[in-house]
């Protein structure tokens, strides 16, 4: 049986436009989301967000590792 997903803080969703965002908070009927790796926030009604699928976890995933300065 497949976990019920809810868009909670610190998750990811995706809206139906296809942007990736994390979960900042649930207000007033609305949820407001970040794109990963930081940027501007937008809102979106709860029921036009889905989980983001296994190849979109991995897009997320390298918004959001950080990468070591070389030195020369």
């Amino acid at each position: 049986m497949e976990e019920q997903w809810a868009p909670l803080p610190t998750r990811y969703a995706v809206d139906k436009n296809g942007r990736i965002g994390r979960v900042q908070e649930r207000y007033l009927g609305s949820v407001y989301l970040r794109p990963p790796g930081g940027g501007r926030e937008w809102t979106v009604p709860p029921e036009e967000l889905r989980r983001p699928t296994e190849a979109e976890m991995r897009q997320i995933r390298v918004y959001i590792t950080p990468v070591q300065a070389v030195d020369r």
